[in-house]
């Protein structure tokens, strides 16, 4: 059984509210769609410099460690969803 605690008891009035005039969010608007576009092309770009990183980078250690710190963030974003 678990017991919830009502946020009355630690948050102030009004901690879900945005501020007066604020804009709400709303999924699927241009605004959104235009965010996911840029932050999508961020990530390729950043793809895209990494791999010509390990493609330039002679020096194999390096490269490896490289791609172990990779392979080990992947893992821990794959386990954490």
């Amino acid at each position: 059984m678990i017991k919830e605690i009502p946020t009355k008891d630690y948050m102030q009035d009004g901690w879900d509210s945005g501020p007066t005039g604020c804009h709400p969010y709303k999924r699927g608007s241009r605004h959104n769609k235009i965010g996911m576009i840029i932050m999508w092309a961020f990530y390729g770009i950043v793809i895209l410099q990494v791999l010509h990183a390990v493609t330039v980078i002679p020096f194999f250690p390096i490269t490896f460690l490289m791609l172990l710190g990779f392979g080990y963030i992947f893992y821990v974003a794959w386990r954490a969803s």
